[in-house]
């Protein structure tokens, strides 16, 4: 043992070592203590989030047409987005094997119930003029919107919400299409 010990010690002097001055290490400390009170980056805090979102409300939204045009051409260049959006009899067979979304290790296939749930086409009549897009998180909750919702040409449905009717006045209640998550329908 000693003698492994003097090999260490005989090594860690052989090492260059380089020494700073007190004032050098003094001043790096410093430093380290000043970007930990004082960071270069830091996230706002919530009154600098809303005095942000205050500042935008004044400036009106564009809508960029170029940008759209672009979307929709690369969106119709990949895939038919009028006919593949939405599971018909047409475009979804019996028996086929529909894959979740981010799972790899979980697949759906098509059986008689499941087929004889999808319409027979596309359910949509393009173009829509207004479409509504109801979420489920509650913040809706005694809105009154309901009938502005119901106006609209197409409303979609996140995640198989409840539309009796003492949530009716707030949420609507007609519905053209629904999304569901798989969690969702093991669920229920």
């Amino acid at each position: 043992r000693r003698c492994c010990r003097r090999r260490m010690a005989g090594l860690v002097w052989k090492w260059p070592r380089t020494r700073l001055p007190v004032g050098a290490s003094a001043l790096g400390v410093f430093v380290l203590c000043w970007l930990y009170v004082f960071p270069v980056y830091r996230l706002p805090d919530e009154k600098e989030i809303v005095q942000g979102v205050l500042l935008q409300q004044g400036k009106a939204w564009r809508r960029n047409q170029t940008a759209v045009a672009l979307f929709r051409k690369l969106l119709e260049e990949c895939c038919d987005p009028g006919q593949l959006f939405a599971m018909t009899k047409l475009n979804s067979p019996m028996g086929k094997n529909l894959w979740f979304d981010g799972e790899f290790l979980y697949s759906f296939t098509i059986d008689n119930a499941t087929y004889s749930l999808f319409p027979q086409a596309t359910p949509f009549q393009l173009p829509l003029k207004k479409c509504s897009v109801v979420g489920n998180g509650g913040i809706l909750k005694k809105s009154g919107c309901g009938k502005q919702i119901d106006q609209a040409d197409f409303v979609m449905r996140c995640n198989l919400p409840p539309l009796s009717s003492e949530y009716s006045k707030d949420v609507g209640s007609k519905t053209q299409l629904v999304t569901a998550n798989p969690s969702i329908i093991q669920k229920r």
